[in-house]
């Protein structure tokens, strides 16, 4: 044991200069390290640490003072159980089966208080257009312009459109990840993936400061790039999703397979399959839910305080042999969050008969939601950590899927990410050829 924890502390200091020769900026003022956690990338040869300079650690709150600590080392978890879902509870009570896991309270920082102007500029959005937007008799969003179509409504559906349009990271977003999949005796199969949006409507600024209007004949609402940029085996496959601004139009969507070297149409009615790679994450359930809103039924469960990752500073660090890997030691606040229910229509094939999200009641983001199996009983889990930019965005530093039923992980840490105040991303982009240049298909 003692020879394990030397290794690690000499690979923390390492690390540590590695990154601060290489301008990583990593930022390590959070609790102190233990037996098998990690700073910085343990094991990957996908990801070098000159490249983790865009690494999300959230600039806008940095030295954030402990309130108080529960969990791996700390005060008893029992003490913060009705502050916490449920399975992560239970995970957080188990550190022999998903490692230590340790919960940071710092304090809340209301948004008004937060930088940037996106905030701003979408509740002045919200204002102008209050009372306009309104759900037709298929519940579909209609009369949209910009900010959150329903502010502060307590009905299942509307609540829905809020999380939808929420825009917490712009309305052009490109953004690579580190994906990781974890096994039970925490083995890691590395992936480095990105991540591309582009939103047709509802757009607050763009870098030149100007709302961008597009011609939009085909009434998109927006597209989605996905792909992976390493190891050799995965590179170069892609999948785009075209999403329609209409009820009855489902999405389409085509992959790019690299062995194959053809792009192949996907049954979007399969939107519950999972991610290559041996991902948890499926396409409709990314970030709590990606999915079309008007193929599911809403319901407001109420509201529940819970510690969340509202206003926090990412730090890159890792358990080397357990699953709970990037969540381990992070920092969480007081949040009354808003609770959700959705389950699928019956035309959409979907393995899971309920989900519930919790989502903050300011800005919508999901911090943790639950995917309930066929039986009722809880089959996986997300939480994200968000951390604010400077330029008041809003992004999920960390997030992990959790299979409870079979121990398996699949964490993903964002280390480069861009939005509409710092790039100039056009649509152009989302074609099979330019994303085929990019993602390095061969």
């Amino acid at each position: 044991m003692s020879k394990e924890i030397s290794l690690a502390s000499r690979m923390a200091v390492v690390l540590l200069t590695l990154a601060i020769v290489q301008g990583a900026g990593l930022h390590l003022t959070f609790a102190d390290n233990y037996p098998g956690k990690w700073y910085g990338w343990y094991s990957s040869s996908y990801v070098k640490q000159k490249d983790l300079t865009g690494h999300v650690t959230g600039n806008a709150f940095q030295d954030q003072k402990v309130i108080s600590a529960w969990g791996y080392k700390a005060r008893p978890v029992e003490e913060i159980k009705e502050l916490l879902p449920e399975p992560f509870f239970q995970m957080i009570k188990h550190p022999e089966i998903w490692g230590g896991i340790r919960i940071n309270e710092t304090a809340y920082i209301p948004l008004d208080k937060w930088p940037g102007e996106i905030i701003k500029l979408r509740n002045e959005a919200t204002e102008k257009y209050k009372g306009q937007p309104y759900l037709d008799e298929k519940g579909y969003l209609r009369n949209y312009k910009a900010g959150f179509p329903f502010p502060g409504s307590e009905e299942g559906t509307k609540i829905a459109w809020n999380y939808d349009k929420s825009r917490n990271y712009g309305e052009k977003q490109w953004c690579k990840s580190i994906f990781t999949a974890v096994d039970k005796k925490g083995f890691n199969r590395w992936a480095c993936i990105s991540n591309n949006y582009f939103w047709w409507n509802g757009i607050l600024a763009t870098n030149s400061r100007k709302p961008l209007r597009l011609p939009n004949p085909n009434n998109y609402d927006w597209f989605h790039a996905f792909g992976y940029m390493a190891p050799y085996d995965l590179m170069g496959i892609f999948a785009l999703t075209q999403r329609y601004a209409s009820p009855d139009k489902q999405d389409d969507m085509w992959m790019y397979i690299t062995s194959l070297r053809r792009a192949r149409r996907m049954s979007t009615s399969q939107r519950w399959d999972k991610l290559p790679g041996g991902s948890d994450m499926t396409w409709d359930c990314t970030i709590g839910f990606n999915g079309k809103v008007s193929n599911y039924n809403w319901k407001f469960l109420g509201r529940k305080e819970l510690l969340c990752g509202h206003n926090s500073a990412f730090q890159l660090q890792q358990l080397k042999d357990k699953p709970a890997h990037e969540i381990c030691d992070q920092q969480y606040q007081r949040v009354n969050t808003v609770v959700v229910e959705y389950r699928a229509k019956r035309k959409l094939y979907c393995p899971v008969s309920k989900a519930v999200m919790y989502l903050d009641p300011e800005n919508y983001t999901c911090y943790y939601a639950e995917y309930y199996d066929k039986r009722g009983r809880v089959w996986m889990l997300y939480a994200a950590i968000w951390v604010p930019s400077n330029a008041g965005t809003i992004a999920p530093a960390m997030h992990i899927y959790v299979d409870l039923q079979r121990v398996h992980t699949s964490p993903a840490g964002v280390f480069q990410t861009r939005d509409n105040l710092t790039m100039e991303q056009d649509f152009d982009f989302f074609n099979l050829n330019a994303m085929k240049k990019y993602y390095g298909g061969r």
